[in-house]
Formats: C-alpha cells, structure tokens, sequence
C-alpha cells in the first residue's frame, strides 16, 4: 500500500468531522503541529492529549495507540462537545492533529479554548514553547 502524504493525512483528519454536519449546527477549532520524533514520540503525543484534556474536565471515550497513529476522544461529562486529537508517525516527526467541536452553535468559542488548552500540552511534552 503506498503512503499517504503528511498534507494529505491531516486534511483527511481536519475534513472528516465536517462531512455530515452543516456550518450551522456546531463551531470546530483545529490545531495541527508536527515535531521531530526525538522530541515528542508517539506515546508522549497521547498521553499529553489525554492530560491536556482531563485538565480541561474532559472525560476520555475513546484511547487507541496502534504504535503509528494514536487517537483520543473526549469531552465534558455534560456532553455538548467533544474532542477528537490525533497523533501520527509521519517518517521522523510525530505529528499532532486537535479538534474540538461545540455543539451549541457556529459562534462558540469553546472549541478555540479547548484546542489551545491541549495543543499546548502537547507543545509542551515536545519542549516546545
């Protein structure tokens, strides 16, 4: 099987929670960051989400780390959101993918919040200011 790009892994990641749902019923903030595999391993990259996370009050759902790719779903025990974080083998570098999702409305800040909360965590892990 051919590999796919880095650029195209990451669209495909940022894309896919948009494809059934209409601008109106939910705002969506993203971060994407790539480090070299030294810096910031698979395992870190997951188990920063999962910090990051739970210092935001979110409740893991789902934890998967198939030693290439490592994705974290969480959200608020109130429900209304959610967090869906990946950590990708991409050749040297380990790359970070976060999206956080309000299902309240397309004007909540929420998810800009929560996204910057648990990417830093993971900037963090990397050694990264």
């Amino acid at each position: 099987m051919k590999q796919m790009s880095l650029a195209t892994l990451l669209a495909l990641a940022v894309s896919a929670p948009m494809a059934s749902a209409s601008a109106d019923d939910f705002s969506l903030g993203y971060d994407v960051d790539r480090y070299p595999a030294t810096q910031l391993s698979i395992k870190a990259c997951l188990a920063a989400l999962a910090r990051g996370a739970s210092a935001a009050g979110y409740t893991t759902r789902a934890q998967s780390d198939q030693g290439t790719l490592a994705t974290h779903v969480s959200g608020p025990a109130g429900g209304g959101r959610a967090l869906v974080s990946y950590c990708i083998s991409a050749g040297d570098h380990t790359a970070f993918v976060v999206q956080a999702l309000d299902y309240s409305g397309p004007d909540s800040r929420g998810p800009d919040t929560i996204k910057a909360r648990v990417a830093a965590e993971v900037r963090k892990a990397a050694g990264a200011r």
